[in-house]
């Protein structure tokens, strides 16, 4: 890895936890100068970085002004969990009848995993919550073994909108989800496709309702 390339990865880090941690909110523009200081980094690598991040959806890039995050709005959110509803609540029932025992095996791990790092409540790390939710979910998908399925979710649900949604989450709705993923994950050995499309969809339901608590809140 030569040095540019790792000064435009150190930008990237510095951007999007400041994203998931909420110093930067949906909408706000972001200052490159302010990133260049904080991740000691030139300018040209900050705005290498963002053309990553708005690749990846986090930010969107307007000529002559610069860079904005992306914001997903209480409204979008709950859109893009009725199609969660839909299309993971299938996956999963596909899953139960096409799962390898090494697929079950990998998502019993990762369930684990995600159940571990929610209850270090005093040194919860969002960030590593949020990646282990997401292998969770692609790891269903893939077990499902429709590749049609992966690539439809994953044109809506992005990153970003995952980081925003979880940063809405408090310590009760973390541990609901976490004991949901241990169900998901009973379902699938039962090789019960009916049980697993309800288990699936009463846990995006659930997440559903923290976005809906949260915009009436």
């Amino acid at each position: 890895m030569n040095g540019l390339t790792s000064s435009v990865d150190k930008a990237c880090q510095v951007i999007r936890e400041a994203i998931r941690s909420g110093q930067y909110p949906g909408g706000s523009w972001i200052r490159e100068v302010a990133v260049a200081e904080r991740a000691e980094v030139s300018r040209t690598s900050v705005r290498q970085a963002l053309n990553v991040l708005a690749a990846e959806g986090f930010v969107e890039l307007h000529p002559n002004r610069g860079a904005r995050v992306m914001d997903w709005s209480s409204e979008n959110l709950l859109q893009v969990f009725d199609l969660r509803v839909m299309l993971e609540a299938y996956g999963c029932e596909l899953a139960a009848s096409h799962a390898t025992e090494e697929d079950l095996s990998l998502l019993q791990t990762e369930a684990d995993r995600f159940s571990a790092l929610v209850a270090k409540k005093s040194r919860r790390n969002m960030a590593a919550i949020e990646e282990s939710n997401n292998r969770f979910h692609r790891a269903i998908l893939e077990a499902s073994k429709n590749r049609h399925l992966a690539s439809l979710l994953s044109a809506v649900v992005q990153v970003p909108m995952v980081s925003q949604t979880f940063a809405r989450y408090d310590q009760a709705a973390l541990e609901r989800s976490a004991a949901h993923h241990q169900e998901i994950v009973h379902a699938l050995r039962s090789r019960d496709p009916g049980l697993a499309q309800a288990t699936m969809r009463a846990h995006i339901l659930s997440g559903k309702q923290v976005i809906f608590a949260h915009q009436n809140g």
